[in-house]
């Protein structure tokens, strides 16, 4: 399987190397020292999520934010600020300049990775709703053309569609339960002192976790309708 891309912007070479640790044996990272690079890497690697450092010179973390949603190619790519600044109004700041996700330095190697899996996994989730979309969408012009056939109208994919859009439906709101739970769960952990507190948060939201997979591979192989 293709390893997922992630551009990883921090100046301090001993943040960048420990991240790097952390992340390379999952992903394929991309280390910049400044938002500058990080521009430069983005001509060349379009990643699947930006790891971005707050506190930087020349450029800030929040100055590159606003500066990657003023390209379309750029806009929709989901980040994640990091971040040793732990108030309140730093990580809104943030959150409102459309990151997915606020984490609070120094980081536990473990809930970081799970925080990444489950915003790359959400990601994934809304390309394959995309594509059904689109699917839908050139099913439904054919339709109002008189395109499709009788052969069509029994064809096994696009009943497989039209099943998955009804199913998608009923069950959007099983799926935002447990994403609610995974981000109380991360939120507990992080302001958590106790170890042992924090491996049973990873623990439970792992649980919930698996149930939203459950539940998209579930919604991805519904069989057909006979």
């Amino acid at each position: 399987m293709t390893k997922k891309k992630i551009i990883l912007v921090d100046d301090s070479p001993a943040n960048l190397t420990a991240c790097k640790k952390t992340l390379k044996d999952i992903y394929d990272v991309y280390p910049a020292p400044n938002a500058e690079k990080m521009f430069e890497t983005l001509k060349h690697v379009i990643p699947d999520l930006i790891l971005l450092d707050v506190e930087m010179p020349v450029m800030n973390g929040y100055e590159a934010m606003r500066m990657l949603k003023r390209f379309d190619e750029y806009e929709n790519i989901p980040v994640i600020f990091l971040s040793a600044m732990d108030d309140a109004q730093s990580e809104m700041e943030g959150l409102e300049l459309g990151a997915v996700d606020y984490i609070h330095k120094p980081f536990v190697s473990a809930l970081l990775l799970k925080r990444i899996e489950t915003h790359i996994a959400v990601l994934d989730g809304k390309k394959e709703l995309l594509e059904l979309n689109r699917s839908i969408e050139e099913l439904l012009t054919r339709k109002t053309n008189a395109d499709i056939s009788p052969a069509d109208a029994g064809n096994e994919t696009i009943r497989e569609l039209l099943s998955k859009v009804e199913v998608l439906t009923k069950t959007g709101h099983n799926i935002r339960a447990p994403i609610n739970a995974i981000i109380n769960l991360i939120e507990n952990a992080a302001k958590s002192d106790d170890i042992e507190r924090i491996k049973q948060c990873l623990a439970d939201a792992d649980v919930e976790a698996r149930l939203i997979l459950e539940i998209t591979n579930d919604i991805l192989d519904i069989p057909v309708n006979k």
